[in-house]
Formats: structure tokens, sequence, C-alpha cells
């Protein structure tokens, strides 16, 4: 990308973007040299972009159809009121609750739909994706405002591989079969079949929405460690995760791990995959992640140290000596005063750019 002199008046906004978090301020739209998608997929594709790109770039996406109406998770032009719409069945008949003390969903525990994973054809049908929802209207709804062409297009897969044995099994039970050799065939066998079923999946979004990346949401861990060791995660995940990830990568796109818990361990697997970006809850160790993977995964960063007391003299010394240090990562300043947003901006854009 070449490397264009970071000019004072890209400072001056021209829009806002409302927050996606309630009760956070809108996000200035500055006056930039190329498009916040440009920049985005700049880093992405190993490139230094012009400045340092964030959540903020993206339009996170989640369709109006059963599956993200039984999370509770619709972001679309037509929203659902979760209080009234959501919960219910999902694409394979599992039933959510949701909760609205903790905004979202569920599924009730102690009757789980597949109680043998040996024989989990005989309680599994896969839907057909041409009648989950009208694509083409969708489609037209959302070209219409929601999607904004100068920024990324991220469509997320709410349940993957592990969460969607979770669905199927109850979370003790879905553990229990990835390391139990007399069901491990019938998990390879049922997450071979959901291979291709996201690959499917994945081909709708692309032919009537073109996103720009897809989140691929599969939770590994918990705050103090994973759920399984990584050996585990290379026998009973990752062959398929990888096809999921070429699913993406072979209709150009990108593609981004959401996997909550202290996951550093398993970063390898999601290399080896082929994952292009994970951006993990702060109790990772991320300066180890950068130092050890950096050149090999994009990670998406909380910037250390940032607190919403910071005068502005110690918000921009914290914020140049991140991105100086980190300059092929994702930063965020989630939870700063408002002022990190464009000093990050400004600082990233002189740092890149040499100006």
């Amino acid at each position: 990308m070449k490397r264009i002199p970071f000019d004072p008046k890209e400072l001056i906004p021209i829009g806002e973007i409302p927050s996606f978090f309630p009760g956070m301020p809108p996000r200035p739209i500055y006056d930039t040299p190329v498009t916040a998608k440009e920049n985005y997929l700049a880093l992405l594709n190993g490139d230094i972009p012009l400045w340092m790109p964030g959540m903020g770039d993206t339009t996170m996406m989640t369709v109006k159809l059963a599956e993200n109406i039984s999370r509770g998770f619709v972001f679309e032009a037509e929203g659902i009121d979760n209080n009234t719409q959501a919960g219910g069945p999902d694409f394979f008949g599992v039933e959510w609750e949701y909760v609205p003390s903790v905004g979202g969903s569920m599924v009730r525990g102690g009757d789980p739909k597949v109680p043998d994973v040996s024989h989990w054809e005989d309680y599994i049908t896969f839907p057909d994706l041409d009648k989950v929802m009208d694509w083409e209207a969708c489609a037209k709804r959302n070209s219409e405002g929601f999607i904004k062409p100068g920024k990324v297009l991220d469509i997320t897969i709410l349940t993957g591989l592990f969460e969607r044995l979770i669905s199927f099994m109850d979370f003790e039970n879905a553990a229990y079969a990835l390391v139990d050799e007399d069901q491990q065939e019938g998990v390879h066998r049922l997450f071979d079949k959901l291979a291709d079923f996201y690959d499917e999946y994945i081909d709708y979004y692309h032919r009537y929405l073109h996103p720009d990346m897809i989140t691929f949401h599969d939770d590994w861990g918990s705050q103090r460690a994973p759920f399984f060791s990584l050996d585990t995660v290379r026998e009973m995940l990752l062959p398929y995760l990888k096809r999921v990830v070429e699913s993406v990568h072979k209709r150009g796109m990108k593609f981004e791990l959401h996997s909550c818990g202290k996951n550093e361990m398993l970063v390898p697997a999601m290399i080896e995959a082929g994952v292009d970006t994970w951006s993990g809850q702060p109790m990772n160790d991320f300066e180890m992640m950068y130092e050890k993977y950096g050149d090999q995964i994009v990670l998406g960063m909380p910037i250390t140290g940032l607190t919403p007391d910071m005068d502005d003299s110690q918000l921009r010394d914290t914020i140049q000596s991140f991105v100086e240090k980190h300059p092929h990562a994702l930063g965020s300043t989630f939870s700063a005063p408002p002022k990190a947003t464009e000093y990050l901006y400004e600082i990233s854009r002189k740092v890149y750019c040499g100006s």
C-alpha cells in the first residue's frame, strides 16, 4: 500500500457511526485517504496499513433467520425484539431459550437432542438452506443502507463445530465425546458432514450478500484455560476447521475466528487451519502471542494500559507505544476515553507513514 503522509485535515469528521455497544459514544468518520475497508484488508493481506484498523471499521451482520433468532442475535436492516421474538428452534430443531438478564440464549440442559453421537444420524436432519429464508429479499433490504460500501462487511456464523456439538449433546457430554475413543468416530462423521454444510452456508452468504469476511463463532475455553488440549484440537477439530477456512478463502473472503476463553495455547492450531485473524479476550497473554505468532496471524489486541481517567498526555504516550510495538495488529480502544479513537488514528497514521 502506497505510503500517504498524514494531513491534519483528515481529523475533521465527515460523519459518525453509532456504537454497537449501548451507552458508548458514536464513532467519528474521518476523511481518510483510502476507505476503512481497503485499509483493514491491507493488514489481513500482510501489508502495513495506513492506520491501525479496529472493530469500528467493520459492519457486523447476522441475518434474520431462525438460526440467529434462536440465539437472540440478529443485526441487520430488519431486526427483532429479543424480549418477544428471540429463542426457539435453530437450523436443526434444537430449542434455545432467551435469557433477558444475560442478553443471550442457551439450550436448556438435561435432555440432549443427540443422546448418542455414534448414532447422530438417527436424530439430526440437515436443513435445506434454500428454504430457511428469502435470500434475495434479505440482500435487497440490507443493500439499502445497512451495508456500508466503505467498511468491511463481516457476517457471523454463530455456531461453530464444538458449539454445535454442545447444542446437540450438552457441554459435559460434548467435551467427553472429543476424547472418548468409543465416540470419536461418530464425532468425526458429524464434523465431516458439518464441514460440508458450512461450505454450502458460506456459499449462500457469498452469492447473495457478498461479505468481505466471515466470522466463525466457536468458543474453546474458559477464563482460566482451554476446554481441551492442543493435541485434541489437532485431532478432532483442526481437519474440519481447515475445510471451513478453505470454504471462505476460495470465495475470496477473509476468515476470523471468534473464540472466547484463555486460548493462547491453541493459537498454533488456528494458524495451521489458515485463520486470518483472532481477537481474544483480555485474559490472554497478547504480548507473548504477538512475539511468537504476530507474523502468522493478525491478532486483535486491547491497547494495554488504557484507563478511563487518563489525561491527554498519558493517553497519547500509551497509544504511541502500542502502535510502534504492534504494527501487524488490530487495536481496540474499548472502555478508553473517547479521545482514544482520534489519537489512535492520528498516531498510527504518522507512525505507519513516517509523517
